[in-house]
Order: structure tokens, then sequence, then C-alpha cells
């Protein structure tokens, strides 16, 4: 990795992106920039001007800033995060019911295109206590899905220092509707997190410890969290465009919302 880019606007909801850039940067020693996108050439220097103001006036005023013309934010965005040597932080906003919105459509845009990780930031982040990464928390369920973020879930924890924490949530009424032989049994047993746990130890030669959580996926996730400092989340989404289909990722997109601490947010490049 080479270099840390927020996406601003001119919202001031995207500050919140500003301080998670911030203390990725500090963290890991790797240079901070802020990109921004815009329609036509002739709102470049109106809208540098206004993130200029806004990073004197926050004590970044040697953040270096890039504004590119783009038809297409979404797309621009997510060419950017795309890249094996850029981590993007990027705001969600906080809009209901419908899913999508839960984080905002270009931010939506930007994890369907990327096929990485997405730092995100919820209207519920609070940077003072989650000033730096400590704990890396990694959702699974059992799911080849939800395993597609461990790969990066080990390198970033390396690359932050952090220990590595698996998580799993069994949802009860989910577990009822299991058959006793066969399917995914095993998913509803800690065993499962526990072998995984000890893989991944093996495998990466690192600490790797889990934690097993019962009941709403959501609302496990955002009630454990609520008494956790200094730590990140990640997880992936299957959620693509369209009211029918975010369906699938809105246990992503509650945690995203309600969720103090950052999240980062992988869509796997083999969903269909």
């Amino acid at each position: 990795m080479h270099k840390i880019h927020v996406a601003m606007d001119e919202n001031d909801a995207s500050l919140r992106a500003l301080a998670l850039g911030q203390r990725l940067a500090q963290q890991t020693g790797t240079p901070l920039g802020v990109i921004s996108v815009v329609a036509s050439a002739e709102r470049v220097e109106a809208r540098r001007t206004v993130l200029r103001e806004r990073l004197t006036r926050e004590g970044a005023e040697d953040v270096d800033i890039e504004v590119s013309i783009h038809a297409s934010a979404k797309e621009c965005l997510g060419e950017l995060a795309g890249r094996d040597d850029v981590w993007l932080c990027m705001m969600a906003h906080g809009r209901r019911p419908v899913p999508e919105m839960l984080i905002g459509s270009v931010t939506a845009g930007v994890v369907r295109r990327a096929n990485r990780p997405v730092y995100l930031c919820g209207p519920r982040y609070d940077a003072k206590a989650h000033h730096k990464v400590e704990v890396l928390m990694a959702c699974v369920d059992g799911s080849k899905l939800s395993e597609a973020i461990l790969p990066h879930a080990v390198a970033l924890s390396k690359r932050l220092d952090a220990r590595l924490q698996l998580l799993q949530v069994i949802d009860p009424s989910a577990a009822e509707a299991v058959p006793e032989e066969g399917g995914h049994s095993d998913v509803m047993e800690s065993g499962y997190v526990h072998g995984l746990a000890r893989r991944l130890r093996t495998e990466h030669d690192m600490e790797v410890d889990w934690e097993v959580l019962h009941g709403d996926p959501a609302d496990s996730i955002v009630s454990y969290l609520a008494d956790c400092q200094d730590t990140m989340l990640a997880m992936t989404t299957h959620g693509r465009s369209g009211l029918s289909q975010v369906v699938a990722g809105s246990v992503s997109h509650e945690v995203l919302h309600e969720a103090p601490c950052p999240v980062a947010v992988l869509r796997p490049t083999d969903m269909s």
C-alpha cells in the first residue's frame, strides 16, 4: 500500500472519513490524500477551494487534494479503490429505510465496483473511541461469501499490527431451521469458528482469536461493538443495485449504520 485516499465532497459529513483516514495514515506511516470528483472542469477550482478551507479548519492543511473530472463518482472512486496500492476511506450516510441508502448510493456503488475492501465510517462513527486499530474483527458465518474477507483481514491486521478476531453470530431462528444432518449444520456450532481460527494461525503464523454471539446478526454485532475501543470491523456484502437485491446485504448495511467503529466492507468479485 502506497497511499490512503479520503473521498470528500462539500458535505460536512465527509469529515468523518477524513478523521478515519488520518488515523489509518498515522498508524501505518502512509501518505494521506483527499480525492474529490466533479462532473466538469468548470467545477474543479471551486471544489478545491472549498476542500482546502475545510482541511485548514481541521488542521490538515498539508494534505494533498486531487479533484478528478468524471461523469460518475461511483466509477471513478470504484476504480481507485480497486487498486492494490490504495486504501479508500469514505463516509456512509445515515438514511432510512431503503437498505442501500443506509450507506449512500455513491458509497454503495463504489463498494460494488472496487473488488477490494473500502474503509467506511457511518453516522455513529466515534473517532475518539476508535483512535487506532488494535483489534480487527472479521465477521464469518460459514459461507464462502463471508470467508472472502479473510485474506484481506489477515493482510490488514499485519499491516496495522492489530490482533485478528473472528466474529460469528448464531441466529437462533436460523439454527432451528437447519437439519441435524447434512447441509451447513456445523456452521451453527462454535467448532466452526474455532477451527477456522486454528487454521489461520497455522497458515499465517499469527495470533487469531474468536468470539461467538447469539441473536439477530446485525443487532448482536452492534451491541458487541458498543463496548469496544480501538476496533475495526471487516465484513463482506452481497448487496447489489436495485431495491429487490440490496436486502441480501442488509446486515452489513445495518451494522455500518449503527457501528461506532470503522468498517472495512468487501463485495467479492465472483458475485453475480
